[in-house]
């Protein structure tokens, strides 16, 4: 009689066990779950700063570049303007005013390319920084949009790698509930060891969940 009680605590405390084991799984799925969304958000985030990314890098090349262009114009029509000049010097009284008027063109020219560019990139030498302008740009592109896409990427790597290390824990916990489950129908000796089995597989479950999915 004292050994079918203790046989009926036993398997009372083997069903409570089996159903906080399966409660907590339950816990571990959703918090599973969760950490996927999260890195579904993450990928959608890298995709969009991919965009942004690339639309910046395009917009600004055209940019830069089309400033170094009316720079470039700029240096063109300013040194015909020169030439010019200097050929007012020798040049026969019956070619002045055609030359004037050829140096009158070229510096209209040279001021409406020199407001074209950007001076604040002009280095000292005299040569346009493309590149400079390029990061500039690049850095204000940044402040209004997230273009890091390799960190929203590897974000969701590690959401992914979390939520399948949780199912694993999960499987674990599941394994678990098997021993417990199958205490019931054994004897004796075998019985100790299917709750000791049991509850090693338990924690090892347990203590895999929380420092996956439960931790920072």
């Amino acid at each position: 009689m004292e050994k079918e009680s203790g046989n009926q605590i036993l398997e009372t405390a083997v069903a409570i066990l089996i159903a906080v084991i399966v409660a907590f799984a339950a816990l571990v799925t959703w918090r599973a779950s969760v950490i996927d969304d999260s890195a579904g958000d993450a990928d959608y985030a890298g995709l969009r700063a991919t965009v942004y990314s690339v639309r910046a890098q395009a917009l600004n090349s055209v940019n830069a570049y089309e400033s170094y262009g009316n720079y470039v114009s700029y240096l063109r029509n300013n040194r015909m303007a020169e030439l010019i000049s200097e050929d007012l010097e020798t040049a026969p009284e019956e070619q002045l005013a055609v030359l004037e008027e050829q140096m009158k063109v070229a510096n209209d020219l040279a001021d409406a390319n020199r407001d074209m560019f950007e001076t604040q990139y002009l280095n000292r030498d005299g040569s346009y920084s493309v590149q400079r302008q390029m990061g500039v740009m690049w850095a204000d592109a940044a402040k209004e949009n997230d273009m890091d896409f390799e960190n929203q990427f590897a974000e969701a790597d590690k959401g992914r790698a979390r939520t399948r290390n949780m199912l694993v824990s999960v499987m674990v916990l599941s394994i678990a509930a098997v021993f417990y489950s199958l205490v019931e129908s054994m004897e004796g000796r075998n019985k100790m060891i299917l709750i000791i089995l049991g509850s090693l597989t338990a924690v090892a479950g347990i203590v895999m969940a929380f420092m996956v999915g439960f931790g920072a």
